[in-house]
């Protein structure tokens, strides 16, 4: 694995940033200063198979009686204030700067991983559909994936998995509307024979999405699927 932060030092020294929450100056090329990075809101222990907090360290009682598709997944912070506002600016009002901090906090934890997590063979995005990808101009799911694949050197793809059917907001659904919502929503274009595939997405609420692009993963021969995503809510 090549993990690759070379133009770091001429980016800090051209590229003075404001920290996107207090105005300080970063001293560096990311969108945050290291006392707000630090107070952004983490959790431990949690699932590994949901990502939700657990009181102790291990797979929670639900995944046991449910294995789910995703063997694991990982967050990089709780969905509450002010991660929330970031990820808000992000998606919705083209704050790019931010996937780019999201996408070398999640390089990070991929290179730190440890057995039996292992390092994916392909990176790919949770896909929009291309109706809602006109309207909103970019993926930011893909935004962050590729460049996580670029600090890594994990091949990654837009194309290996598709969102063939159109379907309402997930945000406004109940977490059983959610997942009759996504069935048959994704396909996958290519064998995943035998590879460790991870999911990139910014928020995971329900799972449902994530679930449902794991099963088609599976189908397609998928040995591991795995997620990673930049928060995850507590409902």
């Amino acid at each position: 694995m090549v993990y690759n932060f070379s133009l770091d030092s001429v980016l800090n020294s051209v590229l003075p940033v404001s920290c996107g929450l207090c105005d300080a100056d970063t001293h560096s090329h990311l969108a945050l200063c290291q006392p707000c990075l630090d107070e952004l809101p983490v959790y431990y222990p949690s699932c590994p198979c949901c990502a939700l907090p657990t009181a102790t360290a291990g797979i929670c009682g639900r995944c046991q009686q449910r294995p789910p598709a995703c063997d694991w997944i990982d967050s990089l912070f709780l969905y509450q204030e002010p991660l929330s506002l970031l990820v808000q600016q992000f998606k919705f009002n083209r704050k790019l700067e931010y996937g780019r901090l999201f996408a070398e906090l999640m390089a990070k934890k991929i290179a730190s991983l440890c057995a039996p997590y292992t390092a994916p063979d392909l990176i790919i995005p949770v896909p929009l559909h291309h109706s809602r990808l006109r309207q909103r101009g970019y993926n930011q799911s893909w935004e962050i994936a590729r460049q996580v694949s670029r600090l890594t050197g994990i091949s990654s793809s837009h194309r290996t998995c598709r969102r063939i059917k159109k379907t309402p907001l997930q945000t406004a659904l109940k977490a059983s509307e959610r997942r009759n919502n996504l069935r048959q929503a994704f396909s996958v274009h290519m064998s995943l024979q035998g590879l460790h595939v991870c999911i990139i997405d910014d928020v995971m609420t329900t799972g449902s999405t994530l679930e449902a692009i794991a099963s088609a993963l599976k189908k397609a021969g998928a040995k591991t699927v795995s997620g990673m995503v930049v928060a995850r809510a507590v409902l």
